[in-house]
């Protein structure tokens, strides 16, 4: 059955009440019917006035048609030590099942902690009672109302299924939970003019040889971290890209160039076992390059809010308008999918520069 929650607020000094549910063309034609009905942007919800019969009111509306669920006097505000001795007993066995699925351990503690969050929330709650109401709730009130990204959304909507393999009896009919609409937005990427600035603009050769593969090569800021001295080949002009993404290794070209300044960075730093360490023997981490690359931009004055990621759209975007074709890109990413590789297409300046406006023909 469709099911709407419902909730007294205060909004813009007036009581009103909230309507939360997924978009249904039914439940959208009753509602615009209901008089002083409103859409908040704010709130990411419709609402309608407030009335001390407003649950009756709205029960005689929909008839049995919908199931209206009143969460004003529901809303939990749970700690970490909340979780009971049933909650702690599945998140372990969600973590093993994760392990066991060779899940990498990143993912085990972003999915761990959605599940987490999601237990706390329903810490007063049986595991085998919650239902698709109790996990839209959730949604609503901990990812929409905080304005959490659409990317966190899916990602606990993946934890949840996979967490629900892991629960032996359950209310919840994963199908009907879901996913985010992605976001449309393009990649934002730097000219090469703008990748030189950020360059020259560290004095450290480390930290520019860091920034300078990133880019060359097109890594991801997890995978700078692991390179090791043995996966460079200057001979074949490749490099190798050790359990990427989806636990994939892929050959990224080398030129001569970013062979020369591994070469000068090499003689001078003499690193043990990683190409790039914080000290003997010790991966770099990822989170310690995008800092690198932030304060880079920084000092380049460039104006623009973004991390590390955009050297490699940038390299992507630049080997594009180069003339490279897209199936050779897609492998030099690691894109598992054509379509992610795609999406270059929409930024780069190779075919849009070249377009002809027909104002050109007006004689003004």
């Amino acid at each position: 059955m469709k099911t709407i929650l419902v909730e007294k607020v205060l909004h813009r000094d007036k009581k009103r009440v909230k309507l939360i549910f997924s978009f249904d063309v039914e439940i959208m034609h009753i509602i615009d019917t209901i008089e002083d009905v409103a859409w908040s942007s704010s709130m990411s919800c419709w609402h309608i006035p407030y009335k001390e019969t407003y649950l009756n009111d709205l029960k005689n509306i929909f008839k049995d048609e919908v199931q209206i669920v009143d969460r004003s006097h529901k809303i939990r505000h749970s700690l970490h030590n909340d979780l009971g001795d049933e909650h702690k007993r599945a998140l372990s066995r969600f973590k093993i099942y994760l392990r066991n699925r060779r899940y990498s351990e990143s993912t085990v503690k972003n999915y761990e902690k959605r599940i987490r969050d999601f237990l706390e929330f329903y810490h007063d709650k049986e595991i085998e009672l919650i239902s698709n109401e109790d996990v839209q709730y959730f949604n609503y009130e901990k990812i929409i109302k905080k304005r959490a990204s659409y990317t966190l959304q899916n990602q606990f909507v993946t934890s949840l299924k996979l967490f629900l393999k892991t629960v032996s009896k359950s209310k919840i009919d994963i199908e009907r939970v879901e996913r985010a609409k992605a976001s449309k937005k393009l990649p934002e990427v730097f000219s090469k003019k703008e990748v030189e600035k950020i360059l020259n603009s560290t004095q450290n050769l480390k930290h520019k040889t860091i920034l300078l593969i990133t880019y060359g090569c097109g890594l991801r800021r997890s995978e700078v971290g692991k390179l090791q001295i043995q996966d460079v080949n200057s001979e074949r002009k490749l490099m190798l890209v050790r359990n990427a993404k989806g636990k994939k290794d892929r050959f990224v070209p080398l030129s001569e160039k970013l062979v020369e300044a591994l070469r000068v960075y090499y003689k001078s730093y003499k690193p043990q076992r990683y190409l790039f360490e914080t000290g003997p023997g010790r991966s770099y981490p990822g989170e310690t390059a995008y800092k690198v690359f932030k304060n880079a931009l920084l000092k380049s004055k460039i104006k623009k809010e973004v991390g590390i990621h955009s050297l490699r759209h940038s390299y992507a975007t630049h080997l594009l308008e180069n003339g490279t074709d897209l199936r050779y890109i897609q492998e030099i990413l690691g894109h598992k999918s054509s379509r992610t590789t795609e999406i270059y297409t929409h930024v780069s300046k190779q075919n849009i520069s070249n377009i002809i406006s027909p104002a050109d023909d007006l004689e003004i």
